[in-house]
């Protein structure tokens, strides 16, 4: 399975810990039983086709798999390098001898690979993909629009040389995907009786793609091989934002078509609704979200809303830009954090790149918010409320400081026990960002985010406001036309956020705010310390009081009353 970053993370300080049922008319019915009718035949026609050439028919088990969108736990790993290791190992297992490592393959051997695959690929299984949106359907419509890409990719390279680790590195991905999901067992069985090698993943970090500014053909290169990255597109450096892969792509073109993740958990449009939805794409009062408790597609309040004006019937120059300041204090900041469920009690979770898997939801009340994006900086102090077991011994206040690449919290629980976590939010978190950095977001990392109209919404903890509400990608943001501010962000796997209009102000008066690291997480600062060195920098792989904490937390749970111990 190949497994991609998705749309960008909610901009949130902590980005790293960061059947909508109608009734149909008669006419709707008939379109909706003209589009059936023309997908069967779509099938039959992909089916066909594949007799006709010779190509072995899928197999009931190679049609289960297919249908799969989730991989299972055993082919799933904690980052990138840790799950190309897991599905190298698979790759080892099923091909035996007949793997080699993607640094021993060339860029145009890998393309030859491709070829063959392609050309025996059953395009049932694509269009089985294709279908649902599934992430592992094919970019590109033919063997020969592959190859004639390849080949200009190739004639860069040849006079770019520094980009042809990126192109391979992307090559071995692209290549496994199609050798797993693009072939039926029955092939891949004849093509291993044949002696044909099958390439591995590159066990480490995606290696950055880097264009010059001038150069049109290394900036398409270096487009094709970011073209499924999403983390950049908000959380690469400011600086190099125009760099290729740096933003985020048009939605509406026609190769985008979401649900990029399947949408597991069903939830209808006014939940979710993103971007890249083309049958219908997102309207007014779509996607608009609310406060969510759990991954239930009706556990949640959605907020209200009613429409006002569509964008043709708006005087443009009332309606605010979702544009951040470059520096600012929000000093009325709430937010509803939603993040990927890595312990049992949802004490420590990160919003992620997409909605797969359990999901964990808490409501913060934002003490401060600090933003500079010349020092690539943001720190938020939090008063959190606790969930389940813990929220009988009270609330907890937390400060999140995010300088350059790093990120540092500090978490102050019960009876004065304080615990700091050092920690590199993109190296598990980010797939194809340029060393797997991930930054502050880019102040206006929507800005070419869509308009779609004028709307009276409730928001939460303010009250009803007429706001112009944007969309881009997955990000559902609202602004206030008389004071010119954001006010509303919605994210439905991220989280919802809140900023009160008289809240802003439009500098950070004190920088030492941002000063890293912080003394808590050094040597003799809190009692426990995860990740960090002496000096409180972040230290991969040192967990350091990690397993002292987790029995904290067991201690503290065990200690609730036993009726609602769950």
């Amino acid at each position: 399975q190949a497994v991609l970053c998705c749309h960008c993370f909610t901009p949130h300080p902590a980005v790293w810990h960061y059947r909508f049922v109608v009734a149909a008319p008669p006419a709707a019915m008939v379109r909706t039983r003209s589009a059936a009718v023309a997908m069967a035949l779509g099938c039959y026609a992909a089916v066909a086709a594949a007799a006709d050439s010779g190509i072995v028919a899928a197999s009931r088990e190679d049609l289960r798999r297919a249908r799969i969108q989730k991989p299972g736990d055993r082919y799933r790993g904690d980052g990138q390098e840790a799950l190309s290791r897991v599905l190298n190992a698979a790759l080892a297992k099923s091909e035996g001898g007949l793997v080699r490592e993607c640094a021993n393959w060339t860029a145009p051997e890998l393309q030859r690979f491709m070829a063959r695959i392609l050309e025996r690929r059953h395009p049932e299984l694509n269009a089985l993909y294709h279908r649902v949106a599934d992430r592992r359907r094919l970019q590109r419509a033919s063997l020969e629009e592959y190859q004639q890409h390849w080949e200009r990719a190739n004639g860069v390279t040849d006079r770019s040389p520094h980009l042809h680790k990126p192109l391979r590195d992307s090559h071995c991905r692209q290549a496994v995907m199609m050798w797993t999901h693009h072939i039926t067992e029955e092939t891949r069985n004849a093509l291993r009786s044949e002696g044909h090698e099958v390439p591995m993943l590159p066990e480490e970090e995606k290696a950055p793609c880097h264009a010059a500014a001038d150069d049109e053909h290394e900036q398409a290169v270096c487009e094709a091989v970011e073209q499924e990255n999403s983390c950049d597109w908000c959380h690469s450096e400011q600086s190099t934002r125009q760099q290729p892969g740096h933003s985020a792509p048009n939605a509406l073109l026609p190769q985008y078509v979401g649900p990029d993740d399947g949408n597991p958990h069903g939830w209808d449009r006014k939940r979710r609704c993103d971007q890249d939805y083309k049958d219908p794409p997102c309207g007014m009062c779509e996607g608009i979200g609310g406060v969510a408790w759990s991954d239930k597609n009706d556990d949640i309040h959605l907020t209200t809303c009613t429409p006002l004006l569509k964008p043709d019937e708006v005087n443009m120059s009332t309606v605010a830009r979702p544009i951040y300041p470059k520096a600012f204090t929000s000093t009325k900041y709430k937010d509803v954090l939603i993040g990927q469920k890595t312990d049992p009690f949802c004490f420590k979770f990160f919003p992620g790149p997409d909605s797969l898997g359990a999901l964990c939801y808490r409501a913060e009340d934002g003490i401060v918010k600090y933003y500079d994006i010349e020092r690539e900086a943001v720190r938020t102090d939090y008063n959190v409320r606790m969930n389940g077991v813990f929220s009988l011994f009270g609330n907890i206040t937390s400060s999140v400081t995010h300088v350059g690449k790093y990120m540092w919290i500090i978490n102050k629980l019960w009876a004065g026990i304080e615990q700091c976590i050092c920690t590199d939010p993109g190296r598990n978190h980010c797939t194809q960002a340029p060393n797997c950095s991930s930054y502050v977001w880019h102040y206006n990392f929507a800005e070419t985010a869509q308009y779609l109209g004028r709307e009276r919404i409730g928001v939460e903890w303010l009250g009803e406001m007429d706001l112009d509400h944007f969309i881009i990608w997955a990000h559902h943001i609202w602004t206030d036309p008389k004071s010119g501010r954001l006010v509303r962000e919605w994210k439905p796997w991220n989280g919802l956020q809140i900023y009160d209009p008289s809240g802003w102000k439009d500098t950070v008066e004190d920088p030492s705010v941002f000063n890293v690291p912080p003394a808590a997480c050094k040597k003799g600062g809190a009692q426990f310390r995860i990740n960090c060195d002496d000096e409180g920098n972040f230290r991969p792989k040192d967990t350091g009081d990690e397993a002292r904490f987790a029995e904290y937390l067991r201690s503290v749970a065990s200690s609730a009353p036993e009726a609602i111990v769950v």
